[in-house]
């Protein structure tokens, strides 16, 4: 076993800060822990995994006209990525070294520290499977950030209903549906494709936003959908994400097609006035009400411990009867959040039954939220 090599701090910092996300610190695996490092004469691999999501990015050994990496001695290490992470954080020289020195014990060093880790033994890291399956799809980042920006936080946090936890995605007709819901709010987003082809997988929705934070500067993404995983090409950082087995639930019949009343208003203003509202509800939901006629609009709420308070919007459009409804504040400003729009609008049918939040010029994203019964 060998391993030796002198690198650009600041590069090294980047690829160990991309990798360590897909480390959990509940891992049962004590070498899941860890950060695996691939040295060959092309360069630096670096991987990390919790099972569920596996990423690696590669640093070569030169970019442009600077030497990134000098290679001594080829070979593989596995060092605790909470440790190596923090060094080279707060290492202070332009480059730094590492080297294994007996065994499993890493130096880490530069001209001022020197560090000796104890690392896991290589072979007891899994064997990772990046190899490609299924459909392959290739994708504007810009339009893959967004749509799971706009879905992926509708998804629940509870396990539960595992299945909820992760975002739908389906492919036919050359269009892209993504779909979440936790049963008490649903975002969907819909992207033109240029190829047709045809999938349908349920992502984990904590592995999606992964991949939307890792996204930087692509023009295009590569993806490789098969029933077992996707894998996410980003340009020299490949992450594989699990998908669940389970069929995700049919939400197409949820989204009415007709609406009775019809509310315009900006996204801003509304934001602001549901979350002063909010302060004032001591449910653990965060409760106001939305009041709506023609000639007025206003968000409440009210405690019999706090108090009450009003807050009224002036600048609005409202068509239909008066309308009561209320709502959990903090599905309400994520939906509208998620819209990114300057203006929004809200179709209703009536106080108990869900409504809609959408950007009046742009069908393709869509926000519904079941109503909240009060007395």
């Amino acid at each position: 076993m060998s391993f030796n090599l002198r690198i650009s701090r600041l590069h090294l910092l980047k690829g160990l800060t991309t990798v360590s996300r897909a480390i959990s610190p509940k891992s049962p695996l004590p070498s899941l822990s860890g950060i695996k490092f691939d040295l060959t004469k092309e360069g630096l691999t670096l991987l990390a995994s919790d099972g569920e999501i596996t990423i690696s990015t590669t640093i070569k050994q030169s970019i442009g006209n600077e030497d990134v990496i000098n290679v001594i001695e080829e070979g593989s290490i596995l060092l605790a990525g909470r440790y190596i992470t923090e060094i080279i954080r707060k290492i202070e020289s332009e480059r730094v070294g590492i080297e294994l020195i007996d065994s499993n014990l890493i130096r880490v060093f530069d001209n001022n520290s020197n560090f000796n880790l104890n690392g896991f033994r290589v072979e007891d890291y899994p064997n990772i499977d990046f190899n490609p399956e299924g459909v392959t799809l290739t994708i504007s980042s810009d339009d893959l950030k967004t749509a799971i920006s706009q879905t992926a936080f509708a998804a629940s946090d509870k396990e539960t209903r595992p299945i909820l936890t992760g975002v739908n995605i389906k492919a036919e007709n050359k269009k892209l549906h993504f779909t979440s819901t936790d049963s008490y709010r649903l975002a969907t987003k819909v992207i033109e494709l240029q190829q047709n082809v045809e999938f349908n997988v349920t992502i984990p929705a904590k592995n999606l936003t992964e991949v939307e934070r890792l996204i930087d500067n692509e023009s295009m993404v590569e993806l490789h959908i098969s029933d077992r995983k996707v894998i996410f090409n980003l340009n020299g950082t490949i992450i594989s994400s699990k998908v669940h087995n389970s069929p995700y639930p049919d939400t197409s019949r949820l989204i009415p097609s007709t609406f009775e009343s019809k509310f315009d208003t900006l996204a801003g203003v509304l934001i602001s006035a549901i979350d002063r509202a909010s302060l004032l509800s001591i449910d653990r939901n965060n409760i106001v009400k939305l009041s709506l006629t023609p000639e007025r609009a206003e968000i409440s709420s009210k405690s019999q411990e706090i108090g009450s308070v009003v807050e009224t919007i002036d600048s609005f459009t409202y068509e239909g009867p008066r309308l009561d409804i209320s709502f959990t504040a903090k599905y309400a400003i994520e939906a509208i959040r998620a819209i990114g729009t300057e203006n929004v609008t809200i179709l209703f049918n009536g106080d108990m039954k869900p409504f809609v939040i959408k950007n009046n010029e742009d069908d393709s994203n869509i926000q519904l939220l079941l109503p909240v019964r009060t007395y």
